[in-house]
């Protein structure tokens, strides 16, 4: 496609968990698979905004009727979680860290923060409202290949529970989630191709990396696509998590509105107007009293009759799905039913020719008719055939504003409306924040290098190419460069950081119980000659194990008997001897290549910084 012939318009809306305490109770924010041990239910109703208005999601919610079922655990949720208790103040580290990514982006910050109420139709936050707060609007993101893209908002806002099992009526959600800082980065609609999309994503994601402060895996980071064509409207696919096909899901978007609009004028050639979709629910299920099709035979079923639609249901929108998949994606949220049947798949399912030939007579087709039927509850089939009736209408005006679930590979499917402007109201259990220009003065002389800056802070104390790069986006990376103007050897400190304590991980050591104070003290023991690098990793992992104790013991259980640095001087000088012909050649240049045979002889009995003094002085005296 020629996206800029159709006029592709896209902008992104990235929701990134902060590695920080939830926002607003002091629960950890940590997941679990363990039984949970406190399971309660809830319903949803639609209420109306200060200003009488119901939001069109929030009454499509209502409507459906399912029950929610909340797990929780008495030891890592609390009543907050549980709408039981009023909220505590916003979390001053998630705060701190939105902040700073606004700084980064020359985006205007709020004078003061508000937290507002936004209404959510779908369970997952148990008051029925999602807290958000703006923090900033109107900065720039460059992205690698030159473009700029404008930045429309920065927002600070809770995450919602965690959906575990969905069935007929009813969804389970776990309360572990719920209540994570998550930062809304939302750009304008400034990126003209797939591509561009997918470059801007990467871009947001190495920025917020960057704080050291966000959480990592799958399910940590969503995108909301927004995305629109010349003639189509604004759709967004919310919660995309594979950012390696992002720009597949806005190219068969892209394809979708077009092959819709398509459809339209075909439509309209046609002479087909919204009278055409005006008759009746007719019940068809005698027809299928006897038939082959399991899924009919015996049950209610309602057809109606499509005029001048035939072949139109088959037209494909997507790859793989047609325009009779896309109205049953509709029926399926709007009416509680799994999907319909049309003329245009038939015969199939096991519906033969003669029960065709039925369905046609009963619902009066002529030759270019085309028709659809469900099956179900009396009730349900008569939504759905509401719902199949205003679908097809409107594809004679255009493509409807909506928002839109992922599916797997890049298409997508209905999910409910857009939500407006009525469904946010202000949280009237928090005061405003005021953001002084002294707390922005002290944010930003604390703000994160850019990459490059940390590659070449790295280069310069010593870390190889392998370590810097594994490095300079790790959640550690703030940390590293803390322990790096301490005096801690680079080195040592990102392999315990980046590779030992991933080791431990894997072996089941609870590597969480080791604190950044503690590390400190680690490095701080080996660079006074307290803790050698032999028996640095038997310590390390001794200590998570055992958290309460003092270092000095743990260094104690694992110490090896000290030599004299009379007997050190004897072994270097042996090692030297042993190897006369590379001193002789490289002089005191060979120091690199006897080190690791002297330590090896030592085993731990002598630290390293004194045995590398003490074989400096015998090669100058060579």
């Amino acid at each position: 496609m020629d996206y800029k012939e159709l006029g592709l318009k896209s902008g992104l809306e990235i929701h990134q968990q902060l590695d920080t305490g939830k926002l607003f109770c002091r629960c950890p924010s940590v997941l679990r698979d363990d039984k949970a041990d406190i399971i309660f239910n809830r319903y949803i109703r639609a209420v109306a905004s200060e200003l009488g208005e119901f939001d069109a999601a929030a009454l499509e919610a209502a409507k459906k009727g399912i029950v929610y079922i909340y797990e929780a655990y008495s030891d890592t949720n609390c009543l907050i979680e549980m709408d039981e208790e009023p909220v505590k103040p916003t979390d001053e580290q998630a705060l701190e860290t939105v902040l700073k990514i606004a700084l980064m982006t020359n985006s205007k910050i709020v004078d003061e923060l508000i937290t507002m109420r936004k209404a959510v139709g779908d369970g997952s936050a148990i008051s029925g409202f999602q807290r958000t707060a703006l923090v900033a609007i109107g900065g720039k993101l460059k992205l690698n290949s030159g473009k700029t893209v404008g930045i429309q908002s920065i927002a600070l806002e809770e995450d919602a529970a965690r959906p575990m099992e969905k069935s007929e009526g009813k969804i389970v959600y776990r309360l572990d989630r719920l209540g994570i800082p998550l930062i809304e980065f939302a750009t304008m609609p400034d990126l003209k191709s797939p591509e561009e999309v997918k470059e801007c994503a990467l871009k947001i994601g190495e920025l917020l990396r960057r704080t050291c402060r966000v959480k990592r895996g799958l399910g940590t980071i969503r995108q909301d696509l927004n995305v629109s064509i010349q003639g189509g409207a604004r759709i967004e696919v919310k919660g995309v998590q594979e950012l390696e096909i992002i720009d597949e899901y806005v190219k068969r978007e892209a394809q979708r509105q077009h092959s819709l609009l398509e459809l339209k004028k075909e439509m309209l050639a046609k002479g087909i107007s919204q009278k055409n979709f005006g008759n009746e629910a007719i019940e068809l299920s005698g027809i299928f009293e006897n038939s082959q099709c399991k899924f009919l035979k015996g049950k209610k079923v309602f057809g109606l009759r499509l005029e001048k639609c035939k072949g139109f249901f088959g037209k494909e929108v997507q790859p793989g799905r047609r325009f009779g998949t896309e109205v049953a994606s509709y029926v399926k949220a709007k009416a509680g039913l799994q999907g319909i049947i049309h003329s245009d798949e038939l015969p199939n399912y096991g519906i033969s020719e003669e029960e065709i030939l039925q369905i046609k007579q009963k619902l009066g087709c002529g030759e270019e008719d085309g028709f659809a039927f469900v099956s179900g509850e009396e009730k349900k089939c008569f939504n759905a055939i509401k719902t199949i009736r205003e679908r097809c209408t409107q594809a004679l005006i255009g493509i409807p504003e909506e928002t839109r679930n992922p599916l797997e590979g890049g298409n997508s499917e209905y999910s409910r409306p857009l939500p407006g402007a009525a469904r946010m109201y202000p949280e009237t259990d928090l005061e405003p924040i005021k953001i002084g220009v002294e707390k922005l003065k002290k944010i930003e002389k604390e703000l994160p290098l850019a990459i490059e800056q940390r590659l070449e802070l790295y280069k310069k104390h010593g870390l190889s190419e392998k370590l810097a790069n594994e490095m300079k986006l790790s959640n550690y990376a703030c940390f590293f460069e803390e322990l790096l103007k301490k005096g801690f050897n680079a080195t040592i400190a990102a392999s315990l950081l980046l590779e030992n304590f991933t080791e431990m991980k894997r072996a089941g050591i609870p590597i969480e119980n080791i604190s950044r104070e503690m590390i400190v003290e680690i490095l701080s023991a080996m660079k006074k000659g307290d803790l050698t690098k032999e028996v640095l990793l038997a310590v390390a992992a001794e200590w998570a194990k055992t958290p309460e104790k003092s270092l000095f013991l743990i260094i104690q259980k694992f110490s090896i008997e000290k030599i004299s640095e009379s007997q050190v001087r004897a072994v270097v000088k042996k090692i030297i001897e042993k190897n006369s012909a590379i001193v002789s050649e490289k002089k005191s240049g060979a120091a690199s290549a006897l080190m690791g045979d002297i330590m090896k002889e030592l085993k731990g009995k002598a630290s390293g910084s004194l045995i590398s003094r003490i074989l400096q002085e015998e090669l100058r005296a060579e």
